[in-house]
């Protein structure tokens, strides 16, 4: 195919030189090359998708899974990035060997049987457990990265978790709308979408291989997880604090649903001009920077400790210091 491609290719120069052409117009010659060398790649990712795809039918469904999100743009951000201290890019070696079994959808090696709740242990089931607290880390960390993300950009008055205005009378036609008078959004900036406009930002990491979206493909859990968010908080915001709201979807795989793409798209073009750095740079290290901030924090789930219950009483620090005279 290789050598098929390049005579391909060649063979508008070869004519030119085989007819001894003095005079030539260097335009037309790379406008025919252009147009060869796109039917090449149109025929290149043709053969190449149909190979990919009789080798992934010979996988268990799992694996055929696993290898379709990790075909997902910002899924292997994490794979390709050079392992550097100072940009936080590096993994230790169990680190890097569970991020590999999770991509292919392998079970990790010396896992627990039992979790510390009682329930069979897996790799979705460190994901869905409330005991450690990692799940709230997990999200906590994909939202300080927004955060980080929006100052760069320099919008305006960014917070994290900003308390909503509490309700007086209002309704909303959504049964599931948030009308607690404690809710909260995860992140709020200035001048996002509309000059001097408030705008909230929610975040949802989901996992694909959840039982609620096991079914699903990539587009529809993205938007069902998205419709969540919107159902929840777009009618409050919009009508009590007259601001916009987005919702920001990633999947513990590290990629991003269709409002996220769009929104850092947005941060990453204000970015490009302040930096002075080419747009497609500043993308690629966002998607990194998000796909670390996945990876590291689903590793933890996965090998985090969980205490069982009972097992420590709470620490008598006052009747020690009086008993042991501690100054």
């Amino acid at each position: 195919m290789a050598f098929n491609f390049s005579c391909a290719l060649s063979a508008p120069l070869v004519n030119l030189v085989l007819r001894q052409v003095n005079d030539f117009n260097p335009v037309e010659l790379r406008s025919d090359q252009d147009l060869i060398k796109a039917e090449q790649d149109a025929a290149r990712d043709f053969f190449w998708g149909k190979k990919i795809e009789a080798l992934t039918n010979k996988f268990s469904h799992d694996t055929q899974k696993a290898i379709q999100q990790a075909k997902q743009k910002g899924a292997s951000s994490w794979v390709t990035a050079r392992p550097l201290h100072a940009h936080h890019t590096v993994l230790h070696k169990g680190d890097f060997r569970d991020a590999l079994y999770i991509r292919y959808g392998w079970p990790a090696p010396f896992l627990p049987a039992h979790c510390a709740c009682g329930a069979k242990f897996s790799l979705q089931h460190s994901l869905d457990c409330l005991r450690g607290g990692y799940r709230n880390l997990q999200h906590n960390e994909v939202r300080d990265v927004v955060a980080e993300c929006l100052k760069e950009a320099h919008y305006a008055g960014v917070e994290t978790e900003p308390q909503l205005q509490p309700l007086s009378g209002e309704s909303f036609k959504l049964k599931s709308a948030n009308k607690d008078d404690e809710a909260r959004s995860d992140v709020k900036c200035i001048g996002f979408w509309t000059r001097m406009r408030q705008a909230y930002f929610d975040i949802k990491v989901v996992s694909p291989y959840a039982r609620s979206y096991s079914s699903l493909s990539p587009p529809q859990f993205f938007r069902q997880a998205e419709q969540s968010k919107i159902r929840e908080y777009a009618a409050r915001i919009r009508e009590v604090e007259h601001a916009d709201f987005s919702p920001l979807v990633f999947s513990t795989t590290g990629v991003m649903g269709p409002q996220a793409q769009k929104i850092f798209k947005k941060v990453a073009e204000k970015m490009s001009e302040i930096k002075d750095i080419p747009y497609s740079v500043v993308c690629g290290w966002m998607r990194c920077r998000f796909s670390f901030a996945l990876l590291r924090t689903t590793l933890i789930c996965l090998r985090g400790t969980r205490d069982r219950k009972g097992k420590a009483g709470k620490p008598q620090i006052e009747r020690a210091v009086v008993e042991a005279r501690i100054v």
